[in-house]
Formats: C-alpha cells, sequence, structure tokens
C-alpha cells in the first residue's frame, strides 16, 4: 500500500525487543485489544504486534486528573466545552510483538531489532491479517506474555479479531483451537474456559 493511503493509529514512544507503546494519533481512538498492527522496522521488515493494553491519561505524569462534569455537562459535550483537554491528555496502547515479514516470506518469531522511537503504528489491512495469521503457531507467544491484561483474555480477545477479520472463517478457527489446545496441553483448567470462549455461537 502507497505510504500515502496507510492509516496510522500512533507514534511509537517506547521500545523494546517484545513490543512497544504508542501513542494514538488522537484522543480515545484507541485499536481494539487483541487487534493487529504493524511497524516498519530498521532492516525493511515489517513488524506485526498484537494490541495488548490501551490507556488514556495526562500527559504530565504528575498531574492529577480532577472532575470537570456536573449536572447538564457529561460525556461529549464535557470535552466540547472544554477544549484543551484534547492537548493535556493522551491515549496510549501497548503492543506485544509476534512476528516479522522480511522478503514476502512470514516469521512467527521476535524481530532481531525493535522497531525505533517515533515510527508510525499501521493499521493491518484485512490482507496482512489473512496473510499473517494463516499459521497461528505465534500463539505461543501471546501465552507467555505478561502485562496489565490477564494473558487469556487478551487471546481470546485476539482469536475473536481475526475470525472477525477473516470473514467468519471457521476452519481457521479450528486450527486456532487446536493450536490453544497445544499451547495448553499440560493446563486443562485454563484450556477448558479458553476453548468455550472461542465459540462464535456463545453468547
Amino acid at each position: 500500500m502507497p505510504e500515502a493511503e496507510r492509516q496510522r493509529w500512533g507514534e511509537i514512544v517506547s521500545t523494546s525487543t517484545i513490543g512497544f507503546i504508542s501513542e494514538c494519533e488522537e484522543l480515545h481512538c484507541i485499536p481494539p485489544l487483541g487487534s493487529l498492527v504493524l511497524v516498519h522496522g530498521v532492516q525493511g521488515e515489517r513488524i506485526f504486534a498484537v494490541v495488548a493494553y490501551g490507556e488514556t491519561s495526562s500527559i504530565d505524569p504528575g498531574r492529577r486528573i480532577i472532575r470537570r462534569g456536573r449536572q447538564g455537562l457529561s460525556d461529549a459535550a464535557l470535552y466540547e466545552q472544554n477544549p484543551e483537554l484534547k492537548h493535556i491528555l493522551r491515549s496510549l496502547f501497548h503492543a506485544v510483538a509476534v512476528g516479522y515479514e522480511a522478503n514476502g516470506v512470514i516469521h512467527h518469531v521476535l524481530p532481531s531489532l525493535p522497531p525505533p522511537l517515533h515510527y508510525s503504528v499501521e493499521v493491518a489491512t484485512s490482507d496482512d491479517v489473512v496473510q499473517f495469521t494463516a499459521r497461528p503457531r505465534y500463539f505461543s507467544i501471546l501465552a507467555h506474555y505478561t502485562g496489565e491484561v490477564p494473558t487469556d483474555q487478551l487471546l481470546v480477545a485476539h482469536i475473536r479479531y481475526v475470525f472477525d477479520a477473516r470473514g467468519r472463517d471457521r476452519v481457521w478457527l479450528e486450527q486456532a483451537a487446536r493450536e490453544i489446545a497445544r499451547v495448553f496441553k499440560q493446563d486443562y483448567d485454563r484450556l477448558l474456559p479458553l476453548l468455550e470462549s472461542l465459540d462464535p455461537d456463545a453468547p
């Protein structure tokens, strides 16, 4: 996709081998939990990552958030009456690296170098999602990730996201369930609730 047509989720403000933190383009515009994003690396590779956590807070960590609402002024109207909030707040999301693409080949391992600071984090297109998730062997990376959101909830959110992005592909979902069973074969108490959560017909 030409650079002018790429849609940015945000800009990297902290980076490491296992993932990165990005500041969103717009306040409250955080990509969904479990969604797939990508960033270009220093060696020309495309690094894929799963959104693992999002938050909106003060730009100044030492500045305490105070209540702004009152009777008759709340929610969206509050932001309209206090336009300065867009300048003193920011939305961030954490993403865990799950693989990369180099020379047209997908690798479900961590990239050798983290993406640079201030690089753009882009929306993964439907083609990107289909290509990267064709073999869900990267689930083991997510299963061993420790972050703010419980690992099992992150896995379920990601699988449901991919299932929808792939046009509710039940064949892929069955493949994903088999991979989950492989990853958690020694932990039946975690495996059963995970598999139950993946049922597309469940409420």
